[in-house]
């Protein structure tokens, strides 16, 4: 037998799909080792080349892929250089 599809009252009260999902405190501090850095320089690298070879095929259907691959990649870059260094 299936039901209606409708939420029940009993749903709510044990934490049903009206309960909002915990977001992580703003204030969070994150520790990157220079291995890491690397890494994630490496992968921006790769997108950056990938934008190019987009580029380079003058598209008219690549430029909106074009335009995110290159915001995509300066948010990135900002988040990481905006990183905090913590004491180990």
């Amino acid at each position: 037998m299936s039901g209606s599809g409708r939420p029940r009252h009993r749903d709510h009260a044990e934490g049903g799909p009206w309960e909002e999902p915990v977001k992580p405190s703003a204030d969070r501090l994150f520790k990157i080792s220079d291995a890491e850095r690397q890494q994630i320089a490496r992968a921006l690298r790769y997108i950056d080349q990938s934008r190019h070879a987009l580029e380079a095929q003058q598209n008219a259907d690549n430029r909106e892929i074009i335009r995110e691959l290159r915001a995509s990649t300066d948010r990135i870059f900002d988040v990481i250089n905006g990183l905090e260094e913590t004491d180990p």
